[in-house]
């Protein structure tokens, strides 16, 4: 993982995660304030920092997964 200022970019072939909702954020995030967080309002808003999220494999899409019934 790379961390320059509020820009966070995750491994080769890994995503974030952000641990408290187990949401998926992609393989970039730039912090800053959350408003909501799994679907709850934050109030006052939630400000991110590196140890809220977790890098994880990048899941597999389903249309990536099976091209004419082989895995790619």
């Amino acid at each position: 993982m790379t961390i320059e200022g509020n820009h966070m970019i995750a491994d080769e072939g890994k995503v974030f995660r952000r641990i408290v909702s187990g949401e998926d954020y992609g393989e970039e995030i730039f912090l800053g304030y959350s408003h909501y967080i799994g679907g709850v309002k934050q109030d006052p808003p939630h400000l991110d920092v590196p140890e809220d999220f977790e890098e994880i494999d990048r899941p597999i899409e389903e249309e990536e997964e099976f091209e004419d019934g082989v895995l790619e």
